[in-house]
């Protein structure tokens, strides 16, 4: 497996990992990023993803591994959306000037899991950014930090990600949450599992009807049996739902399913 580190800024934690495929392959390549998740959480690292990246690797993909500034690990809430957003614009730039193989800047697909979801959501409404996604896998995200503390639940590893409460700032919550930034225009695929009780599946059923009343293009799949963390899980039905809908070269069909 062809793998090259490469740094995206001047931080520690700013950096991730290509893979490209060793077998030939048609040109230009499309690009998936992979965002992990982990409570956005510096116990948590880039490993969690890298499975993911050497299967995109073997279909034929690049894939684009990031590491990013974590709570305890050098960020917050501003330095982790500041990196997240580098790291997919470098796609255009270190990321492509690494890469033997051109790399195709129109077909730059974001795949992130839990917290990763969230900060994957995130980059779909950034419409600044000189590299917007082609599509948006969102698996077991946290696509609304607002509504739990908004009805008495306080999540510690959110508060500790913003830091700040939803009493005290609540717009800071609702600028961070995907779900208050629709439209976004970027096709979104959320992918859940029905015994998840880390991110409860009402997470994805609110953002895809939200975001579909908005007018976006997005997909729900409830897997059901599975749990949060089936999607480290290679072979699981979320893993291989995740790889279909990472990888699919088709047009990005609209269903919504429960398997």
């Amino acid at each position: 497996m062809n793998r090259v580190k490469i740094a995206y800024g001047e931080q520690d934690e700013q950096f991730g990992h290509l893979y490209l495929p060793e077998s030939p392959v048609a040109e230009p390549l499309p690009v998936i990023m992979i965002i992990h998740g982990g409570f956005w959480s510096g116990q948590y690292a880039l490993n969690l993803g890298t499975q993911y990246a050497t299967e995109f690797a073997d279909a034929g993909f690049a894939a684009w591994n990031i590491e990013y500034r974590r709570v305890g690990a050098g960020g917050l809430w501003p330095e982790t959306s500041a990196d997240v957003a580098q790291a997919l614009d470098a796609v255009g730039g270190v990321v492509q000037g690494h890469s033997p193989i051109p790399l195709d800047l129109g077909d730059v697909r974001v795949l992130g899991h839990s917290a990763g979801g969230h900060l994957a959501g995130w980059l779909a409404s950034r419409r600044e950014s000189s590299i917007r996604p082609s599509r948006v896998v969102l698996q077991a995200a946290v696509l609304d930090l607002a509504f739990g503390p908004a009805h008495g639940s306080v999540n510690p590893a959110v508060h500790a990600f913003l830091g700040a409460s939803f009493e005290d700032d609540p717009d800071l919550y609702r600028s961070a949450s995907p779900a208050h930034l629709l439209p976004t225009g970027v096709p979104v695929h959320c992918i859940h599992g029905s015994l998840d009780v880390q991110v409860p599946v009402s997470q994805s059923e609110r953002y895809v009807a939200a975001a579909t009343d908005a007018g976006d293009e997005a997909v729900l799949s409830v897997i059901d049996g599975e749990d949060h963390f089936a999607f480290l899980q290679p072979g699981s039905s979320c893993w291989n739902r995740s790889v279909t809908a990472a990888t699919d070269r088709a047009a990005h069909q609209l269903e919504c399913e429960r398997r």
